[in-house]
């Protein structure tokens, strides 16, 4: 099926409950949100609960959605086997990695994407949380659905009025935390993905720390610092070796505080908040050229 440019997609997990996928296209669609196609993931057709939803939207779709494209992906495990149920964590490694892949399509054909975390395995609303921070960008969008108990008891595939509505979830993207993890939609792997997310994370992470200790601090701070971070000593204990006051020391960690506050945009700063900091940094550089 052909689709249009501005086109958008709902990725949705099914269980036993096939109204939570129409109650949140309906919602989407009174949006006037241009959904053409339906994901929908689902374990192995052997469990009648999840026969009977998969069929209920195969039926209800061409009568109430004919413009929409409604594809089922059954989860499998790296035999292709289909999976039962995501019981188990090689179950919820292969679930996550057919979302990932299924949203990184999406996105590579220039699809906005809904993805609704309502119904379903819980494990699979986790993963899909985490493939939105690696792959989302600001036009794609997370949704939980709150509706009336009345309405999910009914079975009614449809809301009225007022009886069903979409929440969104807010992402915090990858991309947006740094420039460089935009490379990771070259992955066809979600771990592998993670894995350089985490790389990433930790070389921005020394980068800033190197900054703050080799342009920020003073000499003194810097002596002081390394002492309180790498030895735990105290103030007393660093004015003995440095043959400084305690006061003098208390100043100079003060003023290493306040540089960290700005440097890191933080709140507050402490000594334990120095540690957690360079910790890494001297291990990886201390007494280096």
């Amino acid at each position: 099926m052909a689709m249009e440019a501005n086109a958008s997609i709902l990725i949705a997990p099914v269980g036993s409950k096939p109204q939570l996928v129409t109650i949140a296209l309906d919602l989407l669609r009174r949006r006037k949100e241009n959904v053409q196609r339906v994901v929908v993931l689902h374990t192995t057709l052997d469990r009648p609960a999840t026969r009977t939803a998969i069929a209920r939207l195969g039926e209800e779709f061409p009568h109430s959605y004919p413009t929409v494209h409604l594809r089922p992906i059954c989860l499998c495990d790296e035999r292709g086997i289909p999976l039962s149920d995501v019981d188990s964590e090689p179950a919820a490694r292969e679930a996550f990695r057919v979302l990932y892949r299924e949203m990184k399509a999406s996105k590579q054909a220039g699809r906005r994407i809904h993805l609704s975390i309502a119904g379903g395995r819980k494990i699979i609303a986790v993963y899909g949380m985490a493939a939105a921070q690696l792959l989302f960008d600001t036009h794609d969008r997370v949704w939980h659905i709150f509706s009336l108990p009345a309405l999910i008891a009914s079975r009614a595939l449809h809301p009225a009025p007022g009886e069903a509505s979409l929440i969104r979830v807010p992402v915090l993207r990858w991309s947006e935390v740094s420039p460089a993890l935009t490379d990771m939609i070259l992955s066809d792997d979600p771990f592998q993905a993670l894995r350089r997310q985490e790389e990433l994370r930790r070389a921005d992470a020394l980068r800033l720390a190197r900054a703050f200790v080799e342009r920020e601090l003073s000499p003194a701070e810097r002596e002081v610092v390394q002492l309180a971070v790498c030895e735990g000593l105290t103030d007393a204990e660093i004015g003995e070796q440095t043959c400084r006051s305690p006061k003098t020391v208390g100043h100079h960690l003060s003023s290493a505080y306040q540089k960290a506050r700005a440097t890191f945009g933080l709140n507050r700063a402490d000594r334990h908040t120095l540690t957690a900091l360079l910790a890494t940094y001297y291990a990886l550089w201390d007494n280096q050229p």
